[in-house]
């Protein structure tokens, strides 16, 4: 029995919520359950924290909201603090603005809001007087509640189920129940209107008005005429060059002729009462369109005519067409234009099947030619399919789209954008991405603003003379003004509501966060619990360390953001993340530290210490190399001396068996060749001086006396007498073989001043005397026996 009366009670509830629902309208009733995060249907305690989070009290087991859904907080239960029942239930009372004390009817709990966390150390009782601010259960009666807030939970049939209702800071109402959750009804605002469509059309009417205040309607079986109450239709019967009966659109130009459609794609110029001037004859082109769908006049001049497959422009005054402007690159997106209408500012608004368009024109009479400046509006529309357009009175332009509609403001729209030339084209060119409208913010509007989330109707879209904004869509209408969608514009604190770490949930308590390496995963969750107007909040994040700009959330609902960031370096990051207002100021930044641990082989010790042992292993290869280097250069060396004494000994021995002198084969280097050279010279200059000595060559060659001896010792081993001797005797020689010189006269040209000293030396060095050398038959190369004394024996008398 029980079990049926609670199963009445719930579809007696289900059935007041559902009647309450279609009572308000533009007020739906949110009802959040166990499904939402709840732990319980239970709900015994609402509490708005400092934040704008809720403290939910669900029978002893508590959560928090997140904007969208509750996350459940850790509490032990087995360190509560009891207390004695004494009938007063629950209650809870602010100690400061950071604690606050909870009671139940057995238990006292204190909760740390900077921390969001529950502390233990009560010892005590505190000495609170705790005043009760629930429903009472039991009786299904207010105790504290304002009698405003229980007539509220009166009229939406509550009453009976509800133990708890406050009301937040912005003026919604949390109602808590004792079985299903809680129901939130946001702050009244004006009701939408909702209209039939014949309703609709009796406001704004499904004709055209022109400027006699005669009205036009199109229809199947002709053009109806409403001329102050006389009516009147226009046909084939009464108008014989109308090439058909049925009427797409008629728009009345500024020069006060009408311009009228028929049959899908015939065009032409409407007089009444009967005369029709077809365009397709002086057009042919117009004949390449299979439905037009409207007509915009632009200026005094010129109208653009777009269809399903095109848009081009038409000079009512000449009956020709002109390209519409940036065509080739507004049908980069889409060549189905939706509606055309212009601004305020004379900007032209496209609304295609993808994308909508702004448009800038300049008119050029003299040359009739129309040169405009393009920008495409993107800026998360609520659907990109453009059904209608419509500007209220203060510059705002209404989008209807295939989801709901949107608004963009003209607040928000003084920035100059950034405009394509429509010069600039190619065929298949799309326009960069820089082509955004700067400054420019839409914002839409959905079921929780009352506006259904379907498709509008094209072009059904008009603004009352009692300024409001009508929509038309398949089965009804809505109307409204626009200060009833009014949005809230206070830029709302962001609360990081808690953290996903490798999957595990967590709740920040405001300090910097420390996490290992391997736990690299980290999904942050925020929210600026707007409860009242969740979709209408847009964010943007950044993880300072990894992200230097701002990135946008996906607009979604709005009521929390969600941003995942995957195999994180170690290393420390700041994640920031703000909340915007509907006039496009960015609120105060949220902010939360993370530091990931590096793992031991990547700490600062271990980094230490791959430094000394890298420097070790350099120092190693180091020593090796040198010490290789160093043997190298011994080889080399060695080589090099090895080498030099081969050389030495072959200039030794050619300058002792040769009588003729080549510097080049005595010396090993240019410097000591050029030092022979010089030597030579200075001999032969002063060859039959027999006072010319060792003194005499040292100064003719620059050096000193030491260093011209040191210098001959290591290259023939001799000294500088033995050297000018040796020169002296080896020109004898070749005196004594190649002239008939007496041996007194050769004596006496080579410097020795007696024949027998000089045939002495000569035989000391030739082996044998000049007269025994000078004979044909002896005249052999000479070779220096191995018993010869040395040729430094004897010297010249300096």
């Amino acid at each position: 029995m029980a079990r049926i009366d609670k199963i009445r009670h719930t579809f007696a509830l289900l059935w007041a919520v559902s009647i309450t629902i279609t009572v308000c309208g533009q007020q739906p009733l949110r009802h959040w359950t166990v499904a939402d995060g709840l732990p319980t249907g239970e709900v015994q305690q609402i509490i708005e924290l400092p934040n704008g989070q809720m403290l939910i009290n669900c029978e002893g087991i508590f959560c928090l909201s997140t904007g969208q859904a509750f996350i459940s907080l850790s509490y032990d239960h087995s360190r509560a603090y009891r207390i004695e029942a004494d009938g007063q239930g629950y209650a809870y009372l602010w100690q400061g603005d950071s604690l606050l004390w909870l009671r139940d009817f057995y238990c006292l709990h204190l909760f740390d809001v900077r921390s969001r966390a529950f502390r233990y150390d009560i010892t005590a009782p505190a000495p609170l007087n705790f005043k009760p601010s629930t429903l009472n259960s039991e009786h299904s009666s207010l105790n504290s509640s304002s009698p405003s807030l229980r007539a509220i939970v009166d009229s939406l049939h509550l009453a009976h189920f509800a133990t708890v209702a406050i009301r937040d800071r912005r003026g919604g109402i949390w109602i808590g129940t004792w079985q299903d959750g809680i129901y939130y009804l946001p702050p009244v605002r004006n009701q939408i209107q909702y209209l039939s469509r014949d309703e609709a059309f009796a406001l704004i009417g499904d004709y055209t008005t022109d400027s006699d205040g005669r009205q036009w309607k199109c229809t199947p079986e002709g053009l109806v005429c409403n001329d102050h109450g006389i009516h009147t239709r226009y046909d084939q019967t009464n108008v014989p060059t109308l090439p058909h009966q049925r009427m797409t659109f008629i728009v009345q130009l500024p020069d006060g002729r009408h311009l009228l459609c028929c049959d899908l794609n015939q065009l032409g110029y409407f007089t009444p009462p009967a005369q029709f001037v077809s365009l397709n004859e002086r057009i042919p082109q117009l004949n390449r369109h299979r439905h037009f769908i409207d007509a915009c006049p632009i200026d005094e001049r010129w109208t653009a005519i777009y269809s399903q497959n095109g848009a081009y422009l038409l000079d009512t005054q000449a009956d020709t067409l002109a390209p519409f402007p940036c065509q080739r690159y507004i049908e980069n997106y889409s060549n189905k234009y939706n509606c055309i209408i212009t601004d305020h500012k004379q900007r032209i608004w496209v609304g295609t099947q993808n994308g909508l368009f702004c448009i800038t024109p300049t008119v050029n009479c003299e040359s009739s030619i129309v040169n405009c400046q393009l920008s495409i509006v993107n800026c998360q529309l609520s659907n990109n399919c453009i059904r209608s357009l419509v500007e209220d009175r203060n510059g705002t332009i209404w989008v209807g789209t295939a989801y709901g509609i949107s608004a963009l403001h003209s607040a928000l729209q003084a920035a100059p954008p950034p405009l394509i030339p429509a010069s600039e084209p190619g065929p298949h060119q799309r326009p960069p991405s820089q082509d955004l409208i700067s400054g420019l913010l839409a914002e839409n509007y959905g079921p929780d603003d009352g506006i259904p989330a379907t498709s509008m109707g094209e072009r059904l879209a008009a603004q009352h003379p009692d300024g409001r904004i009508i929509f038309i869509y398949s089965t009804a209408a809505f109307a409204f003004q626009p200060e009833w969608l009014q949005i809230d514009t206070t830029a709302h604190t962001v609360v990081i509501t808690h953290l996903a770490i490798n999957g595990q949930t967590t709740i920040p308590d405001g300090e910097p966060l420390q996490i290992t390496h391997r736990h690299n995963n980290i999904a942050f969750h925020f929210s600026a619990l707007n409860y009242a107007q969740p979709t209408h909040t847009h964010y943007r994040y950044r993880l300072v360390g990894l992200e230097t700009e701002w990135q946008a959330t996906p607009q979604a609902d709005g009521a929390s953001g969600q941003v995942e960031y995957r195999a994180l370096p170690p290393g420390t990051y700041t994640f920031q993340v703000q909340a915007r207002s509907a006039e496009g100021n960015w609120g105060p930044v949220s902010e939360l530290q993370a530091t990931i641990l590096p793992p031991w082989w990547l700490t600062s010790w271990a980094k230490l210490l791959y430094c000394l042992l890298t420097l070790l292993c350099l120092l190693t290869l180091l020593n090796y190399y040198l010490k290789r280097k160093r043997a190298a250069l011994e080889r080399e060396n060695d080589e090099r001396v090895n080498r030099l004494f081969e050389l030495r000994d072959q200039a030794r021995h050619q300058f002792a068996e040769s009588t003729a002198i080549d510097p080049q084969k005595i010396s090993t280097n240019i410097e000591e060749e050029e030092l022979v050279k010089r030597m030579l010279a200075a001999i032969d200059a002063n060859l039959d001086n027999e006072d010319y000595g060792v003194d005499q060559l040292a100064r003719d060659v620059a050096m000193s006396r030491s260093s011209l001896y040191d210098k001959l010792r290591n290259m023939l081993g001799i000294s500088p007498a033995d050297f000018i001797r040796n020169v002296r005797l080896k020109h004898a020689a070749e005196l004594l073989t190649n002239t008939n010189l007496s041996i007194a006269e050769v004596s006496e040209r080579v410097g020795f001043n007696s024949p027998r000293i000089f045939s002495s030396n000569f035989k000391k060095m030739f082996g044998l005397l000049p007269s025994a050398y000078r004979i044909p038959n002896t005249k052999q190369p000479y070779t220096k026996p191995q018993e010869e004394s040395d040729l430094g024996a004897t010297t010249i008398p300096t």
